[in-house]
């Protein structure tokens, strides 16, 4: 993940507080080359904040019959 605005080497990778921050990051400012991990993204979902507008349509990718 490109962040031109902190620096992530100190920083605990592990972290919930840090996994939803960089899934919110990638979600509403673009994901770049990265993809995001279905099974974090579904983990975490109820505490992301993320725009309405992309939240509807990844509930719909995330929990359609096809996926």
């Amino acid at each position: 993940m490109h962040n031109w605005d902190y620096d992530l080497r100190d920083v605990d990778q592990n972290d919930p507080k840090f996994i939803r921050w960089k899934l919110e990051r990638l979600i509403n400012y673009g994901l770049g080359d990265e993809k995001l991990d279905r099974k974090l993204v579904k983990k975490y979902w109820p505490e992301l904040k993320i725009e309405p507008i992309k939240k509807n349509y990844l509930q719909q990718l995330l929990w359609s019959k096809k996926s």
